[in-house]
C-alpha cells in the first residue's frame, strides 16, 4: 500500500490506495484541523479529460496534477500566462484551472485571449484563485472565465466539475 500526503500553503489532501483499479480515498482540510470522520471517494468512473494548469506556484501545481492524475485525467501546466496560451493550443485541453495573479500577463488577460482562439471554444475556463472579493469575481466572469473558484477548492468539487 502506498500512502502520500501533499501540502501546498492552506491545504492537505491525503490519500492512500493500493492498485490502479482500487478507488483513492482523500481527505481534505487545512493543515492540523482534526481528521473528518468520514472520506470522500475521489475516483469515479469517468471519461478521462485534458485538464491544463496556469498557476505560478510550482507546490500547488505539483499537488493538483497529482491529484487530477490520480482521478485519471491527463494534465499539463504552464507557470506563467504566456506560456499558457501557448500551451493551450499545443495540448487543446477540455478545462483550463487558471489562477488570476499571473507574472507577466494576468489572468483575465489571459481567459480574455484564449476565448477568442477558435481551437480552444470547447475548453471550459475556470478561475481558480486566492482573489475572493467581488470586483475579481465580476471581471473573471467579465473575461470569459466560466467559473470563479477561490483556493483551495475542495477536492469533491474538482470532482464533479471534470467528472
Amino acid at each position: 500500500m502506498l500512502a502520500t500526503r501533499r501540502q501546498n500553503h492552506l491545504n492537505t489532501v491525503s490519500g492512500r490506495f493500493a492498485a490502479a483499479n482500487d478507488k483513492s480515498i482523500y481527505t481534505h482540510g487545512k493543515p492540523g484541523s482534526p481528521a473528518p470522520s468520514d472520506t470522500t471517494v475521489v475516483r469515479k468512473t469517468v471519461a478521462p479529460k485534458r485538464v491544463l494548469l496556469i498557476e505560478d506556484h510550482i507546490d500547488a501545481v505539483r499537488s493538483l496534477a497529482f491529484l487530477l492524475e490520480d482521478m485519471g485525467h491527463d494534465v499539463d501546466y504552464a507557470i506563467n500566462g504566456y506560456a499558457g496560451i501557448e500551451k493551450a493550443l499545443q495540448f487543446r485541453p477540455d478545462f483550463i484551472l487558471l489562477d488570476l495573479g499571473l507574472p507577466g500577463i494576468d489572468g483575465f488577460e489571459v481567459c480574455k485571449r484564449l476565448k477568442k482562439e477558435p481551437a480552444l471554444q470547447r475548453a471550459r475556463i475556470i478561475a481558480v484563485t486566492a482573489w475572493s472579493q467581488d470586483e475579481h469575481r465580476v471581471r473573471s466572469k467579465a473575461a470569459g472565465c466560466e467559473l470563479h473558484l477561490v483556493k483551495p477548492v475542495p477536492v469533491r468539487l474538482l470532482e464533479d466539475l471534470l467528472g
